[in-house]
Formats: C-alpha cells, sequence, structure tokens
C-alpha cells in the first residue's frame, strides 16, 4: 500500500509539474462581434541581445511588439489592410530582424522587413520586399532556416515557394523556387523543406543543400485528407506531425526515415475536434487548436501523444470552427509561450515542463 501511494504521489507530482501558467494577456487591434472575430493572427517570439524577450503579433493594423512578461505595447508598425477579410499575417525573425508576410494589399505590401535593434523603444521598417513579378505581394506564409540564413516565402498564387538568401538581411535574394502547385505552409531547416501543399492533398520534404538544383525527398498522399495545413519536423528529423485545419481530422505523426515509404504511426486531435498549427521542441509539440486553446503534447510515445499542459484561451465555447487560438509559439529561453486569438489577444503563459525533459 505505502508503494501504492507512493507511486501514485510521483505520477502527480510528474504531471503537475507540466503546466502553462497564465502570465496575462493583452488585447490588439481586432474586429469583434456576433458574427466576426478577425485582425489577431500569427503570433512570433524574439529575444533581444540584452536578453529582454518579446512577443510579436499580427492583428488588424499591422503588428504589435509586446515585452514580456511585463505586457507593455512598445511597437505597432502599420501594414498593408486592404482587401484582407481575415486579415492573415504572418511573422519570423532572423538576427535583428522581423519578416512579415499578409495577404492584404496597400501601403507596404509584400515582405516587410522590420528591424528590432531599437527595442524596447521603437521598431522601424527598413525595406519593403515585392519579390519576382510581386510574387510576395498577397503572400500568405513564410519561414526561415535561421541554420543557414535563408527565408522561405509563399508567392502571391500559393503555388511556389521561393528561397531567399539573407547575406544581406534587408536586401534579400532570390536564389532558389520549389514549384509545388499548391502550398499553405513552409518549415525550412539546416537546407531541408517541409511543404503542406493544402489542397493538393500532399505534403513534401525538400533537399535545398545544392541551391541552384532542389531535389524533391519525397512526397506523401494524406489519406483522406482534409485541407493539408501545416507541418513540422522532429528535431532528428525522423517523423513529422502534420494538421489539415478541417473538422474531424487529426494531428497526425509521420515516419520518415524511409522517405520512399513514410508511415502513418500516431493520430491525436483536441476537444473542439479541429486543428490550426503545430510545432516541435524536444519530445513535446505545441498546438494552436482554435476554440480548445493551446496544447501540449508529450511524443515520448509517438504512437500515443499524450496532453500535458492545456490552455484555454477561448472559454467562450468549444465549437467546431475556426474561432479562438490561431497561433502558438514553442517555449521561449524564460520559458514563456505565446498564444494569439483571432479576436486580437495575446495571451502569455509560461510553460513548466519536468525536470527530466
Amino acid at each position: 500500500m505505502i508503494r501504492l501511494f507512493a507511486a501514485v504521489l510521483l505520477l502527480t507530482a510528474s504531471v503537475s509539474a507540466q503546466t502553462l501558467e497564465l502570465i496575462g494577456t493583452v488585447d490588439l487591434p481586432a474586429i469583434v462581434t456576433d458574427s466576426l472575430e478577425t485582425g489577431g493572427s500569427d503570433v512570433w517570439g524574439y529575444v533581444a541581445p540584452d536578453g529582454a524577450e518579446y512577443a510579436i503579433m499580427g492583428d488588424i493594423e499591422g503588428v504589435s511588439v509586446v515585452a514580456v512578461p511585463s505586457l507593455e505595447v512598445v511597437a505597432r508598425v502599420p501594414g498593408p489592410t486592404n482587401d484582407a477579410r481575415w486579415y492573415w499575417r504572418d511573422i519570423k525573425t532572423y538576427g535583428r530582424y522581423a519578416y512579415v508576410v499578409t495577404e492584404a494589399y496597400g501601403p507596404s505590401e509584400g515582405l516587410q522587413i522590420l528591424d528590432l535593434s531599437g527595442l524596447p523603444e521603437r521598431v522601424e521598417e527598413v525595406a519593403v520586399v515585392r519579390g519576382p513579378d510581386d510574387a510576395f505581394v498577397s503572400s500568405h506564409n513564410l519561414s526561415i532556416d535561421t541554420a543557414t540564413g535563408h527565408a522561405y516565402v509563399l508567392d502571391s498564387d500559393g503555388e511556389s515557394v521561393y528561397v531567399l538568401s539573407l547575406a544581406d538581411p534587408v536586401a534579400p535574394e532570390v536564389v532558389a523556387r520549389l514549384d509545388v502547385g499548391d502550398v499553405h505552409d513552409v518549415y525550412a531547416h539546416e537546407d531541408r523543406a517541409y511543404v503542406a501543399e493544402g489542397r493538393n492533398p500532399t505534403y513534401s520534404i525538400w533537399d535545398l543543400s545544392d541551391k541552384s538544383a532542389p531535389q524533391l525527398v519525397s512526397r506523401v498522399t494524406v489519406p483522406n485528407a482534409g485541407y493539408v495545413h501545416n507541418i513540422w519536423p522532429t528535431d532528428d528529423g525522423r517523423h513529422v506531425l502534420t494538421t489539415e485545419e478541417t473538422a474531424e481530422k487529426t494531428v497526425k505523426v509521420w515516419n520518415v526515415e524511409a522517405p520512399e515509404n513514410p508511415e502513418l504511426v500516431g493520430e491525436w486531435l483536441g476537444a473542439n475536434r479541429i486543428a490550426h498549427n503545430v510545432l516541435v521542441r524536444g519530445r513535446y509539440a505545441f498546438l494552436s487548436h482554435y476554440s480548445a486553446g493551446v496544447y501540449v503534447l508529450d511524443l515520448a510515445d509517438l504512437a500515443n501523444p499524450a496532453v500535458v499542459a492545456h490552455h484555454d484561451t477561448y472559454p467562450k465555447n468549444d465549437d467546431v470552427a475556426m474561432d479562438g487560438n490561431w497561433g502558438a509559439t514553442l517555449p521561449s529561453p524564460g520559458g514563456y509561450v505565446y498564444g494569439s486569438d483571432g479576436t486580437g489577444q495575446l495571451t502569455v503563459l509560461r510553460w513548466t515542463p519536468p525536470a527530466d525533459s
């Protein structure tokens, strides 16, 4: 009996050690009515050279930069706002710069480059890159391979991914192009690009070690797919996780060790039955899951991802709808996880992992 009691205590301690503690929320510009919630979109983190941490979130007017953990809005940079019902903005950082794309049109349309070196006093737009034949005007998504210094930017038609050298971070140069037919999301790391191909419905993996001759490593058809929405590899590249942003379509775990013969090894889905994006670090996956909020999954058993932490950013309901949590980030050096809701709400959480992770 004593041994059993001790085991229960140990299990309880392990579970309780993993939390998403609410630090606070910040309301940013958005449109919120009974029938429409839009403005809040992607969120990303930035750590200044002095160690100060910031959340950078898309809103209906552009992007807002919020100091963490003080939750002070220290800068706002306007962006395009025309002809975009949902005001999607996607944000990534490289060095002291933030790179922003949006499907909207208007002033600063294209790939916005923001200088973050003036924080906490200011953020400045230092360049806007329209791309070949205006390819980056109305772009939905981008990724930055920080290991090699290259940006991967979707074109305005959602058919191709351009690869840009950031050797000069304010004057990117196109060095490659992936023509995939339909693309919604890309993740790139160490010269490997992972592409979620939307309506195709497939995902693909590319080798970009030779930018003059990109090589298709694998293209996988998702069985009974919804809309193949995003993809993220595990740290060792042996597995990838995918989402489909479609009701009742699971978050899927794939073994891609043999690229010519990938294997679906695990599935999971949250309370509201529609996932948005997944990101992976170590043995943990971090998910934005619309009205169900932010989830952290333990991937120790890839066949059975397990929820180890959760915060509902949208307690209004858990409807099967694209309301609520749009974006979530990987933990910052200080352990902060940022969640962005379509309502314009930024939620700052602190993740406490177990001691053995």
